[in-house]
């Protein structure tokens, strides 16, 4: 008799529980790259240069920019069957992709509710995929110090902060409860580490780093500089926090051409300087827990870098570059 409740206990047990998910979702490593334009894509001659220039180079990871029709009340993934191909031929390589996505005021309290719809459209997109866990994870680039009231400062920028972070909060709710196998990551300066940029989130007060830490699986630090040495020092605040959290940080290069702040990029430099940086800073990624990795932005900016590439034909999809302090 009690064998036998047991035996029942135990069958209620595994029906109730939910099901086990294998860890957190595995994270890019290595050399990684932003993809912002649908024509480096768009074709299946784009798809093969593209896969062949990672290949040649010895990247493996890709943040591909998604982008959405609105002409009804749920966005809707544009370039979904070349963006699926692309994901398939990659995979072939070994090369992971994630989702990216990047606007100044994506993460406002007035857009909250159509970026999730965005969130959700993403999901349902990787579940479409042959194997779902061919797409790793969403990343966000959203530079909300390109609006108008993030140099107003005081209530405004707070407002700003807030709304930024409740988002997180939000989207890593979805993601736990409908993907949990996705990774959530977003792309920061290295300077919201200062202490101006503390504020009260949830009743914790801390750096606006490491409220973003806390609600990610890892970030990606806009590290640009022209120097591992350079880039190494403006990361060292949020790779303690890192640390002392146990989570990772992602770590940036910059090879596009810019109209100001050019000492933060490779682009007129020799490409020598740009692969020994590289070499540099993936080694000290092995010796680092707490860094996972290096990403170069961006596809249009390296190949032409590397391999006197044309650049993808532009389509209006890449952000104006970071404000570097």
């Amino acid at each position: 008799m009690r064998s036998g409740l047991t035996a029942a206990l135990l069958a209620a047990l595994v029906f109730l529980s939910p099901p086990l998910h294998a860890g957190p979702p595995a994270l890019p490593e290595g050399l990684g790259m932003w993809v912002w334009t649908s024509s480096a894509f768009a074709t299946g001659e784009a798809r093969e240069r593209l896969v062949r220039f990672c290949v040649r180079h010895h990247i493996n990871h890709l943040d591909v920019q998604v982008r959405f029709s609105k002409d009804g009340p749920n966005p809707r993934v544009r370039n979904e069957e070349a963006l699926r191909k692309l994901i398939l031929l990659a995979g072939r390589h070994n090369i992971t992709t994630a989702a990216l996505r990047g606007s100044p005021r994506m993460f406002s309290a007035r857009n909250h509710e159509w970026s999730l719809r965005e969130l959700n459209a993403i999901i349902a997109f990787g579940e479409s995929l042959p194997q779902k866990s061919l797409l790793k994870g969403v990343k966000y680039d959203v530079e909300p110090y390109l609006t108008r009231e993030w140099g107003e400062k005081g209530k405004p920028l707070n407002a700003l902060m807030h709304d930024y972070l409740l988002f997180l909060r939000k989207a890593r709710m979805v993601l736990q409860e409908r993907a949990p196998h996705l990774w959530l990551a977003v792309d920061t300066p290295f300077w919201w580490d200062k202490e101006e940029f503390a504020l009260e989130f949830e009743g914790e007060r801390k750096r606006f780093n490491e409220h973003i830490q806390d609600l990610t699986d890892f970030i990606v630090i806009m590290s640009y500089r022209s120097s591992a040495k350079q880039v190494l020092g403006v990361v060292e605040n949020e790779l303690r926090y890192a640390e002392r959290i146990d989570k990772k940080i992602f770590l940036s290069l910059e090879t596009n051409r810019l109209e100001r702040d050019q000492k933060i990029s490779f682009w007129g430099l020799p490409k020598e300087d740009l692969q020994e940086t590289i070499s540099v800073l993936l080694r000290k990624a092995k010796e680092e827990l707490a860094i996972g990795g290096l990403m170069i932005h961006s596809y249009r900016g390296l190949a032409e870098k590397l391999d006197n590439i044309p650049p993808p034909e532009p389509d209006g999809d890449e952000p104006p570059p970071a404000v570097i302090y």
